[in-house]
């Protein structure tokens, strides 16, 4: 299956900002030096590649879970889920760290089809990421982040955390609690080159290791392989 109706290779809209940017910018270069404006005109041209809707074909299965962005993986850990309301008690995750690289594609997609559980942006610093574990872990816990959850028809979820970064200073997903998605349905953005976190349940068969790079919607991060019970989910009550 393919991405959808919105996946036609047309712009994102969250890369429209950038886009008039860019263009303003070519303009008055144009004026002061033909030459840069030129260059400028690549460099739009080449964002206009970057910030488009890609066309993708997902894999099929509704134990599937796919890459929510592309880029390299440059961490694989478990880690509990991140905690949706404070007191409550750690559930067991796979954690799973996408580096998307100003080469790549900048649209992040829908990792499986199911329901926006949760949207929350969390204000922070936009420092760099660095090399090593620790600094990313650092990173963590000062940058910017927004975390998404969504929640499949089976009850077990998934949560998306876009992080911020020296050149990421805006998360984008505009979509409210409640929302349906497809499996490779545009999410939203980590405007631009950003990192993000996918947790998955623990008991998920992982299909990626750490350098292997990603393909949004397409790549198998992991397949459930246990019982569909809520793995990460609130309850009921909590929603």
């Amino acid at each position: 299956m393919t991405t959808g109706k919105e996946s036609d290779n047309h712009v994102a809209a969250a890369g429209w900002p950038v886009l008039a940017l860019a263009g303003v910018i070519t303009i008055a270069l144009t004026w002061i030096y033909l030459p840069l404006g030129c260059f400028a005109l690549g460099i739009m041209m080449w964002l206009t590649h970057s910030l488009r809707v890609p066309h993708r074909t997902i894999p099929s299965g509704a134990a599937l879970i796919v890459a929510p962005a592309d880029g390299v993986v440059i961490d694989v850990a478990a880690e509990p889920f991140p905690q949706h309301q404070i007191g409550a008690p750690p559930v067991p995750a796979q954690r799973i760290t996408i580096m998307t690289r100003l080469t790549d594609m900048q649209s992040q997609l829908s990792p499986i089809t199911g329901h926006v559980v949760d949207n929350v942006l969390m204000p922070g610093l936009f420092t760099k990421w660095g090399d090593t574990p620790a600094s990313w872990q650092v990173a963590r816990q000062s940058n910017e982040r927004r975390e998404i959850r969504l929640r499949h028809a089976s009850g077990w979820e998934v949560v998306l955390v876009q992080l911020g970064s020296q050149t990421a200073r805006q998360l984008i997903c505009p979509l409210p609690e409640g929302k349906f998605l497809e499996a490779g349905e545009v999410l939203g953005m980590a405007r631009l080159a950003g990192v993000c976190d996918l947790f998955i349940p623990a008991d998920s068969q992982l299909a990626v290791t750490i350098g292997q790079h990603m393909v949004a919607g397409e790549t198998v991060i992991a397949t459930r392989t246990g019982p569909h019970s809520p793995a990460g989910a609130r309850q009921a009550s909590d929603v």
